[in-house]
């Protein structure tokens, strides 16, 4: 299947989710670097209550070999999940060697993350954080996930994530002109894959608070 049509299918498929929920939904997120935050009016249901539901949307919806309840606890109100998203973005080396034979359009990665539900007495927040990268084809996990930014990209985060990648490209006898182009589409990848990210934790949100409001 091709890059261009696995992306459509999922942001179809994410779109689809926003229409049938009203907009409002993602409007009323506060977005930051790495994190998503959504809070709900709690309508007279105890912390446990809510916990529980939580833990049940755990157990049905969740591949229990990918993520783990790390905290529940009724009497805080915090249930916390330890889990991984797995990402699809556009290779960058395709565009170096576009005629190169059997090279991979797309390129998978893989990121933790963490889903935590504060229930409250008059509200229950959901934020789902990015925490680190566990899987990159380079081996600059570090420096990729400074680069991921679901507000902006950041510069400092971008120039040493490219020079990192120059003098990589340059040890592996990739001539300048290829390098450049690398350089010149790293930007627009980190914004793919942070909207990639993003999208999922609004998704997640929107599962749970599905779950929590279900009778």
């Amino acid at each position: 299947m091709s890059y261009l049509l696995i992306m459509k299918k999922l942001y179809i498929t994410f779109i689809l989710i926003n229409l049938i929920n009203g907009f409002s939904f993602a409007q009323e997120m506060k977005i930051n670097a790495k994190s998503v935050v959504k809070s709900y009016e709690n309508k007279g249901m105890s912390k446990s209550d809510i916990l529980t539901k939580v833990q049940t949307w755990f157990n049905e919806e969740l591949d229990p070999e990918k993520n783990v309840i790390e905290i529940f606890d009724t009497g805080k109100g915090m249930i916390s999940i330890k889990g991984e998203t797995n990402v699809l973005y556009k290779n960058i080396g395709k565009e170096l060697y576009p005629k190169r034979s059997g090279m991979a359009e797309v390129l998978e990665a893989r990121f933790g993350h963490r889903l935590d539900v504060q229930a409250n007495q008059d509200d229950y927040v959901i934020t789902y954080s990015v925490t680190d990268m566990k899987q990159e084809m380079y081996k600059k996990q570090d420096l990729f996930f400074d680069c991921v930014n679901f507000e902006q990209i950041d510069e400092k985060s971008l120039a040493a994530y490219n020079k990192a990648m120059n003098n990589l490209l340059k040890a592996n006898l990739v001539f300048k002109k290829r390098r450049d182009i690398f350089m010149g589409n790293s930007k627009s990848q980190f914004e793919e894959v942070s909207n990639f990210l993003r999208n999922e934790g609004e998704t997640l949100i929107f599962s749970v608070n599905e779950a929590i409001t279900t009778e």
